[in-house]
């Protein structure tokens, strides 16, 4: 069984992040390398301190050639809520804060 909880350092302080059941069958299915989110989040890690809790955020990720879809649900914890295997041809929702690595 899958491990659905990672524990990683932003912004000098430990956060967690949790895969919804989505996003690890996403990540299975599109034969994504998990830790490959967990960088995505890391090289994120400047813009996303500017997020709130509850605030949807997506990021897209060109170099690596996939999609990051989650929310903060607490100061300390972030819901990856799907990963997609596509950067450039996303669509996030309109409400959706966007941030785009290449």
């Amino acid at each position: 069984m899958e491990k659905n909880y990672k524990l990683i350092e932003l912004w000098g302080t430990e956060v967690w992040i949790e895969f919804s059941p989505h996003s690890l069958d996403r990540i299975r299915d599109r034969d994504i390398i998990k830790d490959l989110v967990i960088d995505t989040i890391k090289s994120a890690e400047e813009e996303l301190g500017e997020i709130k809790i509850n605030q949807d955020f997506v990021i897209i990720n060109t170099f690596a050639n996939i999609t990051v879809a989650g929310i903060f649900t607490r100061a300390d914890e972030i819901l990856i809520k799907t990963v997609v295997n596509k950067g450039e041809n996303f669509h996030p929702r309109e409400k959706d804060i966007v941030i785009k690595l290449s």
